[in-house]
């Protein structure tokens, strides 16, 4: 099991005892205990640890630029390290990390500079003071006043009820604006704000099926307690069967882990309900699980069909070219990979998708044009995928 470890600050390592390296390809919004949300990059880093292997998960938080490392209880032989990696993938991918191998056949030199450049090997320079800068108000904080000022007209129609108590359909009311505050603070950032208010909505009307979506969507992706999670978005589905956001919710949770097997019936269900609108992100996530689970053309046929319907769909054009690359079809993982790029133009990882491929392709003068664009990005969301374009660029160079 992986935990944090406060003593450390970033992962120490010579370059000759790393056995594997994996990089997040984007930054989600990520709230640890302790912590505000931020966005993070992540990192899945296997080293040896004398005769046996460590797995380790680096977070870098991209304002701050900390690090905060999840470490084993114990070292793991090799018979039990392909294991220890997948089991530190899930963890990151349960946070909304989408993953990539940064380190199989590279040369020293190129893990060297690998090495240099990864927030997660370099310690923490100090924090510059700044001055707090007053912020205007925003909608989303009009919102939030507007709710508690409702809230607090249903407490004034409460109290005045006397001894009589407060009705049910009060405590449903109070509820749903509990539900609509945490919504709102969380679109503003404020992550402990939104549990808070989550948790006050359950108190006042445990069979309120979006607060257990709500809530299962907070602990499995900012605040890593995945067992708790998994209780609420089954609660919120058994309350209402009907509920396909959360059925979809609790597939996609169930893929970040692994369990590829349980997602598929999710998403299924999601989709047999016709009022459904999400559609298109259930059956390409349906497509992914189906692909996972060792039935390839099915779950192609299935994104296939999704990006009929929605062809600006980007992760589904990823999802797509994955799927082919791995199977080693290559011309049609780069005509979905084009397509990404196409549907996606502003999004580093589609050029660098594209550009892999047309690299293994020998069309270096394509691959190059597609490194370019990647390289160029001036997101800084996207400074790991920038770097590691502008790395396959200078490899590409005559």
């Amino acid at each position: 099991m992986l935990r944090e470890d406060p003593e450390r600050t970033h992962v120490q390592a010579r370059r000759e005892d790393i056995v594997t390296i994996y990089e997040s390809a984007n930054q989600p919004l990520v709230q640890i205990p302790g912590r505000a949300a931020e966005a993070a990059q992540a990192a899945v880093i296997a080293l040896r640890a004398g005769r046996a292997f460590e797995v380790l998960v680096a977070l870098t938080f991209a304002e701050s630029r900390e690090n905060v490392v999840y470490a084993p209880d114990a070292p793991v032989p090799q018979s039990h390290l392909q294991q220890a990696v997948d089991e530190a993938l899930n963890f990151a991918e349960s946070m909304g990390f989408i993953l990539e191998s940064t380190w199989a056949g590279l040369d020293a030199r190129q893990k060297e500079e690998v090495m240099k450049r990864m927030s997660a090997f370099q310690e923490p320079q100090p924090k510059r003071v700044e001055q707090p800068v007053e912020r205007p108000k925003t909608d989303g904080l009009s919102a939030v006043a507007r709710l508690f000022a409702a809230f607090a007209i249903l407490l004034l129609a409460s109290g005045a009820l006397g001894c009589s108590g407060v009705s049910a359909e009060q405590r449903r009311r109070s509820a749903e604006i509990h539900y609509d505050l945490g919504t709102n603070l969380l679109q503003n950032g404020d992550v402990q704000g939104a549990l808070k208010e989550y948790l006050d909505a359950e108190k006042e009307d445990d069979d309120l099926p979006q607060t257990h979506n709500a809530l299962g969507l907070l602990y499995a992706y900012s605040l890593a307690r995945p067992q708790e999670a998994e209780e609420h978005f089954q609660k919120a589905i058994a309350l209402d069967k009907d509920f396909s956001e959360a059925r979809n919710n609790l597939g996609t949770f169930y893929v970040a882990r692994g369990r590829f097997a349980e997602a598929i019936p999710q998403f299924e269900q999601a989709l047999a309900n016709p009022l459904y609108r999400d559609r298109v992100i259930a059956e390409t996530n349906l497509g992914w699980a189906l692909y996972k689970a060792g039935q390839p053309q099915k779950g192609v046929r299935r994104i296939e069909a999704a990006l009929v319907v929605a062809p600006k769909y980007c992760l589904g054009w990823r999802q797509l070219g994955t799927i082919h690359a791995e199977r080693g079809e290559l011309q049609a993982a780069g005509d979905a990979f084009a397509k990404y790029a196409g549907a996606c133009p502003e999004t580093a990882d589609a050029h660098l998708q594209s550009g892999k491929i047309l690299a293994r392709q020998t069309r270096a003068t394509e691959a190059r044009l597609a490194f370019q664009r990647c390289a160029g990005s001036k997101d800084e969301r996207e400074s790991t995928l920038a770097k590691e374009c502008q790395r396959l660029l200078r490899e590409l160079s005559p």
